[in-house]
């Protein structure tokens, strides 16, 4: 695997082009034997390319710098090798080689990719959080990119349900990106992995986001988009997953909420309704545990201010002033209600006196 290291890491040569050179060579390792002259030949590398090659042969130690990557804990493995993941194989363009902390997925498992928006709503934020929790419950593994909003919310209910979730990443898997899911990055690893298909060091920049979604999708055997504005990354992670066979799903919305439009543009071209986890898990032939996010009114019976305050909220989140102006309650009636409500398990309170529907 060293070769395969050492091919990975020459600046400027993509796996594009490294799959082209192997379409000649047998392997990395030929490669890295063969005469620059030979190589040129091939038309296959830019004057540049092949400047960058030289230097590298020259620079690069093979042991130790593969002796090194191992000291920091993080693992590598090329298409070159037999336990390469077949779902990646499978797919039109395959990264050539893997950069992971932790483990790759377990190709013997199902999996679920829940991707959505950065700046999403707390309904959003809910969905993504208990699918992953309930997934994870029943085995499944959890894929995602560990962006901020969706992504964080999903990785954290997998962890949280006691399950596997595995973050692809858009830079070096020795980067925490964002910074604030420093949490996550250091707790995936223990029960799932972080992946990347970029060199170690690699910082995160937007041109390399995008194709990091097609090994979301492709190491997944259905992608869910919770929250999707119309012009959206996680729409790319769709495009990817139907060009690759997979089923994909969305969580519908008003068609007056903005980060609702990409998901009911998917659900327009023909993707799966997300109708909430019961109704999911039957789609994809699991049980779930009965914990839909459709509340079940005959479960409990509320008392006639109760109905009236429960029927001002959303799940989005609504302030104290609002339900104060919608009601003839004063502020401590109105917080008894509230009060009671919370405790019966019908909403939650998202922030200081913003309160929202709970499951």
């Amino acid at each position: 695997m060293k070769y395969s290291y050492w091919l990975s890491n020459i600046r400027g040569i993509s796996h594009g082009k490294i799959f082209h050179l192997l379409e000649t060579f047998s392997c990395a390792e030929e490669i890295y034997m063969e005469k620059t002259s030979a190589i040129e030949k091939l038309n296959i590398l830019t004057e540049k390319d092949i400047k960058c090659l030289e230097e590298s042969r020259l620079r690069w130690n093979l042991d130790e710098q593969f002796i090194s990557l191992a000291e920091k804990g993080i693992s590598f493995i090329s298409f070159e090798q037999e336990d390469y993941p077949g779902k990646l194989r499978q797919i039109a363009n395959p990264p050539y080689s893997l950069y992971y902390k932790g483990r790759l997925p377990d190709e013997e498992k199902r999996a679920v990719a829940i991707v959505g928006a950065r700046g999403r709503s707390s309904y959003g934020m809910t969905v993504a959080n208990e699918l992953a929790k309930q997934l994870a419950i029943q085995n499944v593994s959890v894929i995602s990119g560990m962006a901020k909003g969706i992504d964080g919310d999903a990785h954290k209910g997998a962890l949280d349900g006691g399950g596997a979730t595995y973050a692809v990443l858009g830079c070096g898997v020795d980067v925490c990106y964002p910074r604030e899911h420093r949490y996550l990055y250091d707790r995936i690893p223990d029960i799932g992995g972080v992946i990347s298909e970029y060199p170690v060091g690699t910082e995160p920049v937007a041109r390399l986001f995008p194709a990091r979604n097609r090994i979301i999708s492709a190491l997944s055997d259905c992608v869910v988009i919770i929250e999707a504005r119309e012009k959206s990354g996680s729409l790319i992670t769709a495009d990817f997953a139907m060009e690759q066979g997979k089923d994909v799903y969305a969580l519908p919305g008003r068609v007056t909420d903005s980060l609702s439009r990409g998901c009911n543009h998917l659900i327009q071209q023909g993707a799966g309704i997300f109708l909430g986890i019961d109704d999911f898990m039957k789609e994809i032939s699991l049980a779930s545990n009965g914990n839909d996010i459709q509340i079940d009114f005959r479960k409990n019976l509320l008392e006639k201010d109760e109905s009236l305050v429960y029927s001002l909220l959303d799940f989005c989140p609504v302030s104290i002033g609002t339900l104060l102006d919608k009601t003839q309650f004063q502020l401590l009636e109105l917080l008894e209600i509230l009060k009671r409500l919370e405790d019966k398990g019908f909403i939650r309170e998202i922030s200081p006196n913003y309160y929202v529907y709970s499951f």
